[in-house]
């Protein structure tokens, strides 16, 4: 009886071993599919893998080089994971420095450079509140004039709930927008991110970039300078 016992022990490590495998291989697979509605969007677009188990994808959109990469944030108590996809516009921009704006800030945003800006701007009219304006000294700071114009293209973009993070600096554009929301009983019952099947919006993607390029292109064109 000890000896069959052990049998079926054995059994079923192996037997739960193989479906952890499977279950693991599966999970790899629907994860390096987060772009591939924005692939097809993309000039020369190239996946790699940022070691997180989510693709990076770079390439071009609207003429700019472009970079698209996954943020898993579950470090926020209380609430269910979030998915969240940080887009990066990189072109040369004539600014002072960076302004960045968080939107709803727990301060938990460990993905998110504000931390480093400890110098606080008054959010200019049409920004949805909680929000928090900033750049890295007051020496490099916007007139509230040259903010608001700065800002003023991505107004609507900052007041749809799935943007959290906005910025623009020397080396361009960057918005960080929501794509998921965690599985509730997976994270109640085993603190595991777990997103079901999640793919980025490529309407999302091009307004956002459409919102960066509006923006970049004032700058570039000297209707703003900060």
């Amino acid at each position: 009886m000890v000896t069959g016992a052990l049998v079926v022990i054995v059994v079923a490590v192996v037997v739960l071993s193989i479906l952890h495998r499977r279950s693991q291989r599966a999970d790899a697979a629907d994860r390096a599919r987060l772009f591939e509605r924005v692939v097809p969007l993309v000039q020369d677009a190239r996946l790699t893998c940022d070691g997180g188990g989510y693709p990076v994808l770079t390439g071009r959109l609207a003429g700019h080089p472009v970079t698209l990469r996954a943020i898993v944030d579950a470090v926020t108590l209380r609430k269910l994971p979030v998915l969240w996809v940080e887009l990066v516009v990189h072109r040369a921009l004539e600014v002072e420095g960076t302004v960045n704006v968080l939107l709803r800030p727990l301060g938990t945003e460990f993905f998110s450079p504000d931390a480093g800006f400890a110098h606080e701007l008054a959010p200019p009219p049409g920004l949805p509140r909680p929000v928090r304006v900033a750049c890295a000294s007051a020496y490099r700071a916007p007139s509230a004039e040259v903010l608001a114009g700065l800002l003023a293209p991505a107004t609507e973009l900052c007041g749809d709930p799935a943007t959290k993070e906005l910025s623009v600096g020397r080396g361009g554009l960057r918005v960080v927008l929501r794509v998921a929301e965690g599985d509730q009983a997976s994270y109640r019952s085993v603190r595991r991110a777990v997103f079901d099947h999640p793919r980025v919006d490529p309407d999302a993607v091009l307004r956002a970039v459409a919102v960066l390029d509006a923006t970049g292109d004032r700058v570039s064109a000297g209707e703003v300078r900060s």
